[in-house]
């Protein structure tokens, strides 16, 4: 539920950030079966392999695809300042690996089940309950204390 909620904050602000559109893109095709070598780091060529292969899927436009491919690095710093993959440490600076971790796996599923956030009932369901529960929990929580604070006053 913390990843689909980073994962709307972040579409909120889409129009604002023109990358998000290939981090999703990464996320996606990391998630898929292109992406077999969990533990290994990824560069900017596998970003812009996930860009080529979002685009046949028709998960982003064509046009999208030719705007960032030119941003494959870019996208690709992005991914650990969202949390979706741990940077490899590397004294060049100009060299940059990234190894999606779980978040990042988690990220694309819910990308891929959500149709890009798209079909997202399902998830607004658990949210909902999640409140419920959440404020049920805040209410027994509440009434407990009160009830301490009565048999304290009756104490004295």
């Amino acid at each position: 539920m913390d990843i689909f909620q980073q994962l709307m904050e972040y579409e909120d602000e889409k129009s604002k950030k023109h990358l998000w559109e290939g981090e999703k893109a990464v996320l996606i095709w990391a998630a898929s079966e292109h992406h077999q070598h969990l533990g290994s780091f990824i560069d900017s060529n596998h970003v812009k392999d996930a860009l080529k292969y979002c685009a046949k899927e028709k998960f982003i436009t064509e046009s999208e695809n030719h705007r960032m491919q030119p941003s494959a690095r870019h996208i690709l710093d992005s991914l650990p300042v969202h949390e979706f993959g741990d940077r490899e440490e590397n004294p060049d600076p100009k060299i940059s690996r990234i190894k999606i971790n779980r978040n990042g796996i988690l990220a694309g599923r819910i990308l891929t089940e959500t149709s890009l956030l798209e079909e997202t009932r399902q998830y607004q369901i658990w949210t909902s309950v999640w409140w419920i529960v959440l404020g049920a929990a805040a209410l027994i929580l509440l009434a407990q204390a009160l009830n301490a604070v009565v048999d304290i006053k009756t104490i004295f």
